[in-house]
């Protein structure tokens, strides 16, 4: 196990980084691309959108048992290398009915899928606990800069090159997969032959600790997709995707100095102070949402900033506690969890939409996702502090030796 951020460590970060830029290159515009240059009506390419993502958040979890097999490092080099050429089959074979592009973008999602979270595990198997919450945030600065960067390129691009749009973003995942090439190759998917995790369903405590933080993820919502429909009677479009990449920006820069805050943190209090801190900073920056539709709405930019501090500190420790919870069985852990997440994130997004989208003017139904997505990030940093932890299980006494003065005649 390694005991600090290696260089093979960097180069699998910096291959998340490319991955995530790829998937965020036409993810966006995805359902625009699909309808514009090929024809592929709208329910249906709302319906394509939706299979990449689901496919992206719960791909993992029906290739476990697949990916068992292979070293990490095999599988971070063949999501992205699957990604890349299933993309480039309906450009090169000119295909433009909707069945093909819902089997390609399926293929495409399962393939992130297993990437990210073998990436997460790569992360969780091969640093020790005392480097592993750093090495999560970095990881963290590393998924929101390739997002950042990923739909700025695709913006730019998607009608520069029409048909081809495609090609792009497989080019990204095959240079993703060249610096996984460069990942530690030794750690294993696999759980200890010792322990008692296994593949398929994980361990009670890691659904319990998926669910509990789903909550953070159904917040998070609010602000990636509930927050621009609030906004968006108010503001233009240009001032909302500043919000975007200022969050990117901070993340970037002060992640690895936050995360040596949050560490130290985490010595004298515990893991579990760092996580209700960044549940309590999440809650203060949705707040500060509410006046984005009057005369005050400049104050959303600095709830932009507090919330993400808060991402600086919740995310590294939601998966760092994971990582220690899965018992080895990282892969397994980190593929269900990225499916109630993804749950809780769709279910937040989709009802704060409708709430915010139906109503009109500054009353209190449009700002009322943000307040309720407070209180329960609140209440769930409120009983992370005062639930008990589960205590280890006493070791069992060795037994006796044979050459045990006890058993020795006298």
């Amino acid at each position: 196990m390694h005991s600090a951020v290696t260089s093979p460590m960097n180069a699998a970060l910096a291959s998340r980084a490319l991955g995530s830029a790829a998937y965020y290159v036409i993810s966006p515009f995805l359902a625009i691309w699909l309808h514009s240059t090929l024809g592929v009506p709208v329910p249906l390419a709302a319906t394509a959108v939706g299979v990449h993502l689901l496919s992206m958040r719960a791909g993992a979890v029906y290739m476990q048992f697949v990916v068992v097999r292979f070293r990490l490092r095999a599988v971070l080099v063949g999501g992205y290398l699957v990604a890349g050429a299933v993309m480039l089959v309906p450009v090169v074979l000119r295909l433009d009915d909707a069945a093909s592009w819902l089997a390609v973008l399926a293929v495409n999602g399962t393939a992130v899928s297993c990437a990210n979270v073998g990436t997460k595990a790569l992360i969780a198997n091969g640093c020790d606990e005392a480097t592993r919450l750093a090495a999560f945030g970095r990881l963290n600065a590393a998924i929101n800069g390739g997002a950042a960067l990923g739909p700025v390129a695709g913006g730019w691009l998607m009608s520069a090159t029409g048909r081809a749009f495609p090609l792009i973003p497989a080019a990204v995942f095959a240079l993703a997969a060249l610096l996984a090439a460069r990942a530690p190759g030794d750690v294993t998917a696999a759980p200890p032959a010792k322990g008692a995790a296994r593949f398929g369903l994980p361990s009670r405590q890691v659904l319990l600790w998926s669910c509990v933080t789903a909550t953070l993820w159904l917040a998070y919502a609010q602000f990636a997709n509930v927050l621009p429909v609030y906004m968006g009677t108010a503001v233009s479009t240009r001032v909302i995707s500043m919000l975007f990449l200022v969050n990117a920006i901070l993340i970037v820069l002060f992640q690895g100095v936050v995360a040596r805050r949050m560490e130290s943190l985490a010595r004298r209090r515990g893991d579990r102070a760092v996580i209700a801190l960044g549940m309590v900073l999440l809650a203060a920056g949705l707040v500060l949402f509410v006046p984005g539709r009057g005369p005050a709405w400049p104050v959303i930019f600095l709830g932009a900033a507090v919330f993400t501090f808060s991402e600086l500190v919740w995310s590294p420790a939601a998966d760092s506690i994971m990582a220690r919870k899965a018992e080895g069985n990282s892969f397994a852990a980190f593929g269900f969890a990225g499916l109630v997440w993804g749950i809780a994130e769709s279910a937040g997004g989709a009802l704060g939409t409708a709430v915010a989208g139906g109503s009109t003017g500054d009353s209190w139904t449009g700002w009322s996702p943000f307040l309720v997505a407070a209180a329960l990030s609140l209440l769930t940093a409120l009983a992370v502090v005062l639930v008990p932890r589960r205590r280890a299980a006493p070791a069992p006494a060795p037994s006796p030796s044979p050459a045990s003065p006890s058993l020795v005649k006298k």
